[in-house]
C-alpha cells in the first residue's frame, strides 16, 4: 500500500479545517456539551452542502463511492474538534451495510437521501450495555404470516445507540433464529419516528457523542425493512464493527494530534524558573512520547482502513490491533495533555478534558481492548493450527 494520502484526501483534510474553524472549531462540541442539540441539526446541512454525507454513497446514488480510507481522513480532521454529529454511524456502518445488503427500493430510498443530508442513521446492536458483541445481542424478531405476507414483532429494548434520539433510522440487529456469535441475526432498517419506538437519552460520560435506549413497544414491520438475508445479517454486521472501529479511532488519532499541538504551545508559553516549561527534559520527552503513539496510532488507522477497503484476509485483524493500541495509548496521550498543563488542565474552560472524556467513551464501545486482544490472540492461534 502507499502509505502517503493522496492530493484529494489532503484537500479534502484542509478544507474541512477551514471548515470547522469558520464555524466555531470546538466550540461545536462545547454546545453539544451544554444541552443544545440543534447543533447537530445546523452541523449537518452544512456538512451535506459540502459533499461530505455523500462520502461513502456509491456513486449510483449520488454519491462519491470512496471507501474507508478517504472517510478516515475526514474523520481524524473532524476528531481534532470533537466535532458532533453520526457522521460515522451514517459513513461507515449504514451506508456500508444499505450498499452490500438494501434491495433496490431501500438503497433508493436511504443512499440518495444520506448524500443529500436529508437522512442521519445509526446502529442499534446492544440489548445488555455489559456483554460486547455478539453476546450483547439478546432482542428477537419472531417472525410471522399476516394477510399482506410476513410481518416481524420487536418488543424490548436496544441500549447504547449513538445518537438514536437524533437521527431518522436505524439499522436495528435482532435474532431471528437460535444461535450463537453472529448466527441467526437479521437486520432491520427502520424509521425512528414510528410510534412504536421511544428514545430516551442515557447518561454518559462523553456527552459530546450522547447515547439512547430505544424502547421497541410492540413494534411490527413487513419484509421490507428486513435488510439483508434472513438469520444472515451477522457477517456484515461483523464487518461493520471493523469499519466503525476504524472510523472512531481515526477521529480518536485526530483528537491525539490537537492534544500534541497544544501541548507544545502551552510548553512554548508557559514560563517557569525564566524558560518555557517546553525545554524542561520531564515536558519536553512527554510531549516526544505523545507524538509516536500519536503518529503509531495514525499509520494502524490508515492501514486497517486501506485493508478493509481491499478486503484484505488480516483487515479484521488490523482493525482489532488498532482498537488495542489506539483505545489504549491515545487515552494516555489525552492524560498527558491535562498533566502537562498542570492544574489549568483540569479545568471545564480548557479543551483537554473534553477529548479525555470522549477517548474514555470509545475505550469500551464495540468491545474493550483487552477483548480485541483476546480476538487477536485467537486469530493467531487459529492461523498456527492450520
Amino acid at each position: 500500500m502507499d502509505a502517503r494520502l493522496t492530493e484529494e484526501q489532503r484537500r479534502v483534510q484542509e478544507t474541512a479545517r477551514e471548515f470547522i474553524d469558520s464555524e466555531g472549531g470546538i466550540e461545536l462540541a462545547r454546545r453539544q456539551l451544554e444541552g443544545d442539540d440543534e447543533v447537530i441539526n445546523e452541523l449537518w446541512g452544512k456538512l451535506a452542502d459540502l459533499d461530505y454525507t455523500a462520502i461513502t454513497v456509491p456513486l449510483e446514488y449520488d454519491g462519491f463511492g470512496e471507501g474507508m480510507v478517504y472517510l478516515a481522513a475526514l474523520l481524524e480532521t473532524a476528531g481534532r474538534y470533537a466535532l458532533p454529529g453520526p457522521l460515522p454511524e451514517t459513513a461507515a456502518v449504514a451506508v456500508p451495510l444499505l450498499t452490500e445488503l438494501g434491495t433496490e427500493e431501500q438503497k433508493s430510498r436511504y443512499l440518495p437521501a444520506i448524500a443529500d443530508g436529508e437522512v442521519r442513521m445509526s446502529v442499534a446492536a446492544y440489548d445488555d450495555a455489559t456483554e460486547p458483541l455478539p453476546e450483547g445481542i439478546r432482542m428477537r424478531a419472531e417472525r410471522r404470516e399476516s394477510d399482506d405476507g410476513a410481518e416481524f414483532r420487536m418488543d424490548g429494548t436496544k441500549t447504547l445507540v449513538p445518537y438514536g434520539g437524533d437521527v431518522d433510522a436505524v439499522v436495528v440487529v435482532a435474532r431471528t433464529r437460535d444461535a450463537r456469535g453472529y448466527e441467526g441475526v437479521s437486520l432491520f432498517a427502520i424509521e425512528t419516528d414510528r410510534e412504536a419506538v421511544e428514545a430516551r437519552r442515557m447518561d454518559s460520560l462523553d456527552w459530546t457523542r450522547p447515547v439512547y435506549e430505544l424502547v421497541f413497544d410492540d413494534l411490527t414491520v413487513g419484509e421490507e425493512a428486513l435488510l439483508g438475508p434472513l438469520h444472515g445479517g451477522g457477517t456484515a454486521l461483523s464487518n461493520a464493527m471493523e469499519r466503525f472501529t476504524v472510523a472512531a479511532m481515526a477521529m480518536l488519532t485526530g483528537a491525539a494530534d490537537r492534544a500534541v499541538d497544544r501541548s507544545v504551545e502551552h510548553g512554548n508559553e508557559r514560563e517557569q524558573y525564566g524558560y518555557p516549561i517546553g525545554r524542561f527534559q520531564a515536558v519536553k520527552h512527554r510531549i516526544a512520547d505523545m507524538w509516536l503513539d500519536m503518529q503509531s496510532a495514525r499509520s494502524l488507522v490508515y492501514y486497517a482502513a486501506w485493508a478493509l477497503d481491499n478486503e484484505k484476509p488480516d483487515a479484521g485483524r488490523a482493525a482489532a490491533a488498532t482498537k488495542v493500541f489506539a483505545a489504549d495509548r491515545l487515552h494516555r496521550v489525552f492524560g498527558d495533555d491535562i498533566w502537562n498543563h498542570g492544574g489549568m488542565g483540569f479545568t471545564w474552560d480548557h479543551d483537554a478534558h473534553i477529548h479525555l472524556k470522549q477517548a474514555k467513551g470509545w475505550r469500551n464501545f464495540l468491545g474493550s481492548p483487552e477483548a480485541y486482544r483476546e480476538r487477536l490472540l485467537e486469530a493467531r492461534l487459529a492461523a498456527e493450527s492450520e
